[in-house]
């Protein structure tokens, strides 16, 4: 289990100026220091010589360094996404992933990421699900943890997100998660609580209301961060999410993104004249920005927190890393009859068959995307680089359809012949900057460089000519934060007015297109060109895309290369746009026709592995009829290779299921919950959610909470709960379960040993603690599993604070929350 170094538990336990390492706040005057409170663009802080306070750099990052200018040039490590290193139930290979993200934010200047997403997957359709680490709040809060540690410890600040209850896109930036008391403290806190007890030096705050208020004006929420729990970093709202100065100023907000400034700033120096703020807050907000600079090292004359030399990631071995990590979050969930691994010399033709194994989904539609600094492997080539020197590979796609990529994916050249698009803006129709650029999918946050700010009117053109490598249908497609009109070869094709004012960011993110068809012949080229007028705004974005006529027999072919091959790996899952910001899915299913393709292909084959590409849990009613099931997320850049190396049997498949697959999404507590009229979600009808749910009803998963195989076969020796420590007034006493484990297997593996309790009078359980084992064939190690402080307590509403029930607390031992080993009792006596 992570360690997390307790935090002081007094909210106003700021030092005064002049210790803690920090300047004198009276070296600069009061309305200085409220200008320190927003930031100065999309990506920094401001600069105040007086206080040697210069700008802290802060960017996206749960999947990745995002550029600062959104710029496609600007290239990053494509880490696994949340839901994938939740997968790994392994806090040392995500602290060793986010080690390699901070040691490359160091090398580019960066201070600070807006990572992890600690959201909880209590639906399964979020919109951001692959964001989030898992559906339970230990497991996300201890992987969050390390993440953050992960970070910190190369001196980059972790800025935990998105604070609280934001689980859920569908109107995200009016609707309201009405939560109680105690689902809000055990469950949907407990993951900040966590990362905060590891040291987090910031936090971002959500869109949403929290009953009623919004997150970043909550001082019910922020009393809890900055009181009880001690939290001397900085709150930052998300950005654009304050629609107020003085509600945010009072609750404990201290950063206003992104800049410059709307609500505070100048606008909070007036709230403190007028007596609506408190001079003591500014202060306060000030502080703790100087405190995150001198940790990061952007604060003159102060040490920065030492970065631990250890735990650096050099340039040259971070790929290898992120593919380990892959593989470590892969999930076997079924191998009938032990299809995998595969063994290479055993076969004679692979057929390597569906539509995400040449267009692998790494990431979703959302903002912050990253741009990986090398092309990834695809599964088929990696497949082909591993398989291919032992049999023959042949590959189809299955499906009929391509999806819209930007044009970047396609053969392309500005009109004097220079590989790319041509991008011009003007002003007044004047031309300002012409350049070449690789991709065709734009955003500018508060500046265009070279041209100026965005909030200006102004005019932008791409033109592109494209090539065509296949005849057919084409569709292309352009839209914008402006109006745009897309023509070819001069013919109009489509319209997009200007988005209507709303959810800007995830208007951005979204990337929405409208599109039309033109007929278009193999190494015919054409000129696509887009035009965009734009009032002004804090943001500006443009994207082409286009995507290929469909091949209307590419169900048969698959089919008849299922029925030539040994054996079958079919790769299925989502692809950009399944998963976008700001907007949920309706359900949990795959594509019909990836589900007709599974379902030909199995009867074609018996030797056929599915495996899935996608960043949630995936409805699969086809998995009864295929052998091998394996989950594989949304690996990041090293997922191709990790894939091959796993069904190759090089690597195991080491990850367990951080989020449960139900028989049916009408399974879920949380199926059918939508907004009523006040854009109210109410929680607590559905709780507990997830895996709590389905052992609350007796309903059994598909796949389970925990679940996992691995290549080899393991047997539990029997448990005992074990007292560690006796507790006292600060903390509660401490227990561990401990016991024996043996890999019965013939090779190397890791077993994760899972404990879940149920206080008296609960019929479900819930995760209190885990931990990896890696053992050789036939060795043994004694466990020990460490309980979560909180196992045994829960919120007491009326009394406001946690209590232990009296009575026989059940202690689980398992290998999923389904698969119970042995099952212990603590008997907890009446308080006198």
């Amino acid at each position: 289990m992570t360690d997390l170094a307790p935090q002081a538990r007094d909210r106003d336990a700021v030092p005064a100026s002049g210790r803690d390492g920090l300047p004198p706040l009276d070296a600069v005057d009061p309305a200085a220091r409220a200008r320190l409170t927003a930031g100065s663009s999309g990506w920094a802080t401001l600069a105040e010589p007086d206080l040697g306070l210069r700008p802290v750099v802060l960017v996206d990052g749960p999947l990745g360094l995002v550029s600062p200018t959104f710029d496609e040039r600007d290239t990053s490590l494509l880490l696994p996404s949340g839901i994938a290193l939740g997968a790994t139930w392994d806090p040392s290979t995500v602290r060793a992933v986010a080690a390699a993200e901070a040691s490359e934010a160091r090398r580019r200047g960066i201070d600070a990421v807006y990572a992890p997403n600690l959201n909880l997957a209590r639906t399964g359709l979020s919109g951001r699900t692959f964001e989030m680490l898992s559906e339970d709040p230990l497991l996300a809060g201890l992987l969050g943890a390390a993440f953050v540690q992960g970070l910190q410890g190369q001196g980059v600040a972790a800025v935990p997100k998105h604070l609280v209850a934001n689980d859920t896109e569908t109107e995200r930036q009016r609707m309201n998660s009405k939560v109680d008391d105690a689902s809000l403290r055990e469950v949907y806190l407990r993951p900040f609580e966590l990362a905060v007890r590891a040291g987090a030096w910031a936090l971002m705050t959500a869109y949403n209301r929290l009953n009623g208020v919004p997150c970043a004006a909550s001082t019910e929420l922020l009393d809890i961060v900055k009181g009880e729990w001690g939290f001397d970093g900085l709150v930052v709202s998300d950005y654009f999410a304050l629609h107020e100065t003085v509600g945010p100023a009072l609750a404990g907000c201290d950063l206003e993104m992104p800049g410059p400034a709307i609500h505070f700033g100048r606008r909070l120096a007036e709230a403190v004249e007028r007596g609506q703020v408190p001079q003591e807050r500014v202060d306060d907000a000030t502080t703790r920005l100087l405190r995150l600079a001198r940790r990061v090292g952007r604060l003159d004359g102060a040490d920065p927190v030492p970065a631990r030399p250890d735990e650096h990631v050099p340039a040259e071995r971070a790929h290898e890393i992120l593919v380990r990590a892959a593989a470590a979050s892969f999930v076997l969930v079924r191998n009938g009859n032990r299809l995998l691994p595969l063994e290479p010399d055993r076969l004679t033709r692979l057929a390597v068959i569906g539509p995400n194994a040449d267009r692998p989904c790494h990431q979703g539609a959302t903002f912050g995307r990253v741009r990986p600094a090398d092309s990834a492997l695809t599964p088929i080539e990696a497949l082909r680089a591993r398989f291919g020197s032992s049999c023959e590979i042949v590959h189809e796609r299955g499906v009929d359809s391509t999806p819209a990529a930007p044009l970047g994916a396609f053969d392309v050249t500005t009109p004097d012949g220079h590989r790319g698009v041509l991008l011009e803006h003007f002003r007044e129709d004047t031309p300002v900057v012409s350049e070449t650029r690789g991709d065709s999918s734009f955003v500018w946050f508060g500046t265009v460089p070279g041209v100026g700010p965005t909030t200006e009117p102004g005019r932008l053109r791409l033109t592109a000519v494209l090539t065509p490598d296949r005849d057919g249908l084409w569709t292309i497609g352009a839209g914008g934060s402006g109006d745009t009109v897309l023509t070819v070869d001069g013919r109009r094709l489509a319209h997009r007015p200007a988005p209507a004012p709303g959810d800007l960011m995830g208007q951005v993110a979204r990337a929405e297109t409208s599109t039309g068809t033109v007929e278009l012949r193999v190494g015919e080229p054409v000129s696509i060109v887009a035009d965009m007028t734009t009032e002004g705004g804090r943001v500006q974005a443009l994207t082409v895309s286009a995507a290929p006529p469909v091949t209307p027999d590419a169900l048969a072919r698959a089919v008849r290369a299922a029925e030539d091959a040994d054996a079958v790996v079919l790769v299925v899952g989502d692809e950009l746009r399944t998963a976008r910001e700001s907007r949920d899915l309706p359900h949990s299913a795959l594509p019909a026709e990836q589900r007709e393709l599974i379902r030909r292909v199995a009867d074609a084959n018996a030797h056929t592995v599915v495996v899935v590409n996608a960043g949630r849990p995936v409805d699969a009613p086809w998995a009864d009829d295929v052998p091998a099931v394996l989950q594989t997320w949304y690996a990041g850049q090293g997922y191709g290779e990790a894939l091959a190396r796993v069904l190759a049997g090089d690597d195991e498949p080491g990850g367990r299921m951080p989020v449960t697959v139900p028989r049916t999404d009408a399974d879920r507590s949380t199926h059918g919950e939508t907004l009523d009229a006040d854009l109210t979600r109410h929680y607590t009808a559905a709780e507990p959610t997830g895996y709590r749910h389905l052992l609350g009803t007796g309903t059994r998963a598909r796949f389970a909470f925990g679940a996992g195989q691995g290549y080899t076969t393991w047997r539990y020796g029997r448990a005992e709960l074990v007292r560690d420590g006796a507790g006292g007034p600060e903390r509660p006493e401490t227990w561990s379960v401990r016991l024996t484990v043996t890999n019965t297997g013939d090779r190397p593996g890791r077993d994760v040993v899972q404990v879940y309790l149920a206080a008296p009078g609960e019929k479900d359980a819930r995760l209190g603690g885990f931990a990896g084992v890696t053992l050789g064939a036939g060795e043994s190690a004694e466990v020990r599993v460490r309980l979560d402080e909180r196992a045994w307590s829960r919120w007491d509403a009326a009394s406001a604070a946690w209590r232990v029930p009296a009575g026989a607390h059940r202690v689980l031992v398992c290998r999923s929350a389904e698969d119970v080993e042995y099952e212990l009792v603590r008997d907890v006596p009446e308080r006198s």
